[in-house]
């Protein structure tokens, strides 16, 4: 039959309807393949019962020719045949007469409902710099040539987010639309917006780009020339976020009811001053050389203020978005920070680590010294020790040789014995500085081993309370002062759990009573026969 298929009253198109063919337009009207543009009314004759197909992220117009160019919008996803009940404007011109397969007239469209697009803009790409002053009226003898690159991020539809909100505000002002026909509407008067907006001509996305960069360098001039009293001009790259927000509160509204796109997000990157003009070395002279007092932060507040304002105005807040980012842009600089303290701690507790070792080799080598000192005075005590006069009338005297022996050895003695304690309790310090932690009592969930120490160390549990670690000499002592006992709850590294210090191989030898010997035998008896006979 053919692409056409004209009978006797004068059938129409019979072909599947798509935008196989839409490329890289954001609005592309349908021809059959091969034909181009035309206005005839074969060429637009479309039959009941076609099919229709509409991608996601697209939508279908249908314009009428014989219904006085009304508009039946189809958004997709949408795989079905051409049929009354789908098209409300198609079903009430569709005459009785055609059996309900005539051909009827129309033009199609399918524009792009695509999101997440963005266009760069430069305002020094247009007419270089442009010059504004300061809002200060004690600065606004100064002209300063400016220069700003940004891009913007905009939708040729709603977002989910925008969507929501409207529907909110729609139902605060009366709305008692379900929220699916809510959206259904609003996308629908969106997509016909923005094909008035280009005429109903093959629009390529890159035209509506241009179109856009071109309104954004003015509106960007326009809002520089007119930045809100209270904002220094020269912090501005200091609060170029707080200024991109406030920004594209003041242009959103023209963006979405004049151009008929949707912008979600403004970012300024740059704002670069002609610093080789004289009024700009004179006002950063000037500024700089007195005292200054425009607060940062209350320049930051008032930016934050007027774009919560204008969000307010425009009835659509999309700061949410904005939120959001700062907040994950909070998270991973507060990780990097507890990552650095965490580095830094290491590096403290490794520092003390060696501290403590050096202080320890060192009381040890005075500890040597004054023994030595005490031992020094021992002998010279020794060497005076006869001249200890005691009523015998001079000479020679034993009993004063003898007390002084006593009285050098028992000084040495104390001093050894007192400097031995400092060196015991420091060498203890160190050792539970440098000793792992101990697990949870009895009954209470064990950590997860550590790894094993160089020499063994148990944990005693006396009187419920905590002591160690001691090494085997110290547990022998206190075995044998009946502190430890074969009942008494120990650990030690590799041990899940506190245990009973019987059941520890290395600690069961400390309990047993040593062997009773032999009975001898009692004169005159017999002697058992040896092993073996």
């Amino acid at each position: 039959m053919g692409l056409f298929g004209f009978g006797k009253k004068d059938g129409g198109i019979m072909d599947t309807i798509n935008a196989d063919r839409m490329g890289d337009n954001l609005i592309w009207q349908w021809r059959p393949a091969g034909q181009e543009l035309q206005d005839s009314a074969r060429a637009n004759s479309i039959r009941l019962g076609s099919s229709l197909l509409v991608n996601e992220g697209q939508a279908a117009i249908f314009v009428y020719t014989n219904g006085g160019g009304k508009q039946d919008v189809i958004l997709g996803p949408y795989n079905d045949t051409i049929k009354t009940e789908n098209f409300p404007i198609l079903a009430g011109i569709i005459g009785a007469a055609y059996d309900g397969g005539t051909p009827f007239q129309a033009r199609i469209y399918f524009v792009s409902l695509e999101g997440g697009l963005q266009m760069d803009f430069n305002t020094a790409a247009k007419d270089g710099f442009f010059t504004i002053q300061p809002s200060q009226s004690n600065f606004s003898m100064y002209n300063l040539k400016v220069a700003v690159k940004g891009s913007l991020m905009f939708s040729c539809a709603p977002t989910d987010m925008q969507l929501d909100y409207l529907y909110q505000t729609a139902q605060q002002n009366g709305n008692t639309l379900a929220y699916e026909d809510f959206r259904e509407k609003t996308l629908k008067d969106a997509v016909l917006k923005l094909y008035r907006q280009f005429k109903g001509q093959d629009t390529p996305l890159q035209v509506l780009k241009d179109k856009l960069a071109d309104t954004m360098t003015n509106e960007i001039i326009d809002r520089f020339a007119n930045i809100p009293e209270g904002i220094f001009i020269l912090h501005l790259n200091k609060l170029i976020k707080q200024f991109s927000q406030y920004i594209y509160q003041q242009i959103y509204p023209l963006l979405r009811d004049s151009m008929g796109i949707w912008p979600t997000r403004l970012n300024i990157t740059n704002i670069t001053f002609d610093e080789s003009e004289e009024d700009f070395q004179m006002l950063k002279r000037v500024t700089t050389g007195q005292a200054f007092n425009i607060s940062m932060q209350n320049e930051e507040n008032l930016l934050n203020q007027l774009a919560t304002d204008a969000a307010v105005r425009n009835g659509m807040v999309v700061r949410q978005a904005n939120i959001q980012m700062d907040h994950q842009e909070d998270m991973l600089d507060r990780m990097r920070q507890e990552a650095q303290f965490a580095q830094h701690t290491q590096t403290e507790a490794t520092a003390h680590r060696t501290n403590l070792s050096s202080e320890q080799a060192y009381l040890g080598a005075h500890t040597v010294n004054v023994q030595g000192a005490v031992m020094q005075t021992g002998m010279e005590s020794m060497g005076n020790m006869g001249n200890m006069d005691f009523g015998s009338g001079g000479g020679m005297n034993p009993a004063g040789m003898m007390m002084g022996m006593g009285m050098a050895s028992g000084m040495a003695g104390q001093m050894g014995q007192m400097m031995g304690n400092m060196g015991n309790a420091f060498n203890n310090q160190v050792t539970q500085a440098n000793a792992p932690t101990p697990p949870p009592m009895p009954g209470q969930t064990p950590p997860a081993p550590p790894a094993p120490p160089q020499a063994a160390a148990y944990f005693v549990l006396i009187n419920n309370q905590q002591a160690g670690p001691c090494d085997m000499n110290a547990l022998r002592q206190m075995a044998g002062a009946g502190q430890l006992n074969a009942q008494t709850m120990v650990w030690t590294q590799g041990m899940p759990q506190w245990a009973a210090a019987g059941t520890v191989p290395a600690l069961a030898l400390l309990f047993q009573a040593p062997p009773t010997p032999p009975t001898p035998p009692t004169p005159g008896s017999v002697p058992p026969p040896p092993p073996g006979m």
